[in-house]
């Protein structure tokens, strides 16, 4: 007889396979859900009396967790085809408790919408629920891909999905920060030079955080004219961006100011030694959230951005909004939209015949870039304030540089949030 047990906030199931072993998985519930776990459980333990769990392929008895888990996983993260871990979650959490011990040949629509349903029943937004889907479609593709199936029993339409749309309407109009709230994560003296450095090349290059974790010195040439360059080709630990498009976004003025600043004073301080090619542009200080030099992740800047925001004394809001206040503040302050979108999300050579035979010159699209309008809080002293405002590609940096070494000296500032 299996039991359900809380971990955190989520309950589990543990039951018995047909090899004797105990096995724990995630439901789609929390607790004060028992009695919807309890029956999940029912359901899970029947399937395994019955034989749904089988370990012999040459059989076609390969269970649905099985095939996820030995061939459907492993083959996206040896080909970097998809965010793995994020998919390996949703399986886990969603799929696995409903269908995971069940045969890939039984399993049929019905099946399939029962899982969409738990998943609705927890309140997991709309979106969501299609990565969900969207997650199961990919392994039942694969499956008939491998023979395993006839046909794949994904063909839920958006009446059982429901439509695509925010949790909170209100949330998205406000999912974006102020001209001069992203000034703070640029120049406040309240935050860490390398937060400045992380949070500029969000905030004035539009990267995704998980494009600015893995940026390494070689991948910055900051002798380009006009602006210099970042060559952005990976996304977190994975060998390619989201979107497998590798771009090459310029450097405003301000990000440029900030970087140089960071590379001959700040990152020399933080790790003791000069930066080569291969070391990372923003390693992480030796927090609490992580290791002195490592790569940023989802969880270390998660909460370092919530930590900044209670910092700064701003409303909670999302690292990646930054993204959408960098394209928005260009936008307002004129940038051509075709151009911006080559900067932060390429050219889409697949649908677009346009984007595939339209290759811009650099300095066109740095005029773009350099459109961006940014100048640091007015309580500023006057000469930083007047030389950071500036997007012409060579400002006087020396007030800027001042003030940084003079930041930098300070103890207790250079330390924040790192306890």
């Amino acid at each position: 007889m299996g039991s359900i047990y809380p971990r955190g906030r989520k309950l589990w199931l543990r039951y018995k396979g047909t090899d004797g072993a105990w096995t724990g998985d995630a439901t789609p519930y929390h607790v004060g859900q028992e009695a919807l776990a309890k029956k999940l459980l029912a359901q899970v333990e029947a399937r395994i009396e019955s034989g749904a769990e089988s370990d012999d392929p040459l059989e076609g008895a390969v269970t649905v967790k099985r095939f996820a888990t030995k061939v459907f996983l492993p083959e996206r993260e040896k080909f970097g085809l998809s965010d793995v871990k994020n998919t390996a979650g949703r399986l886990r959490r969603y799929v696995y408790a409903r269908i995971g011990p069940m045969k890939l040949a039984d399993v049929r629509p019905r099946h399939i919408n029962d899982v969409i349903k738990g998943a609705r029943q927890t309140g997991k937004a709309p979106r969501s629920i299609r990565n969900i889907y969207s997650d199961m479609s990919a392994l039942f593709r694969e499956a008939r891909i491998a023979g395993l199936i006839e046909q794949s029993p994904c063909i839920l339409t958006s009446r059982q999905l429901g439509v695509v749309e925010d949790a909170d309407p209100e949330w998205r109009a406000t999912a974006i920060f102020t001209r001069d709230e992203l000034a703070l994560f640029l120049f406040d003296a309240r935050l860490r030079t390398d937060q400045h450095v992380w949070y500029g090349l969000q905030g004035l290059a539009g990267l995704r955080p998980g494009e600015a974790a893995p940026l390494c010195w070689r991948h910055y040439e900051p002798t380009l004219e006009p602006l210099g360059r970042l060559l952005i080709t990976r996304s977190n630990s994975r060998r390619r961006t989201k979107t497998g498009v590798v771009r090459h976004v310029p450097v405003h003025p301000a990000l440029a100011m900030l970087l140089a600043e960071w590379r001959m004073s700040g990152w020399v301080k933080l790790m003791g030694r000069a930066a080569g090619p291969d070391d990372l542009i923003v390693p992480l200080p030796a927090t609490r959230y992580g290791k002195l030099g490592a790569m940023r992740n989802k969880n270390t800047w998660g909460h370092e951005t919530r930590a900044v925001l209670v910092a700064l004394e701003l409303r909670r809001r999302r690292g990646y909004d930054l993204r959408r206040t960098f394209i928005s503040l260009a936008r307002s302050d004129g940038a051509r939209r075709d151009l911006l979108k080559v900067v932060t999300h390429g050219a889409d050579n697949v649908r677009d015949m346009m984007d595939l035979y339209s290759t811009f010159e650099w300095k066109v699209v740095c005029d773009e870039v350099s459109k961006l309008r940014i100048a640091p809080p007015a309580a500023r002293p006057a000469g930083f304030a007047t030389a950071l405002a500036t997007v012409d590609p060579d400002p006087v940096a020396l007030p800027i540089l001042a003030e940084f070494r003079r930041r930098d000296s300070n103890s207790k500032q250079r330390h924040f949030l790192t306890r």
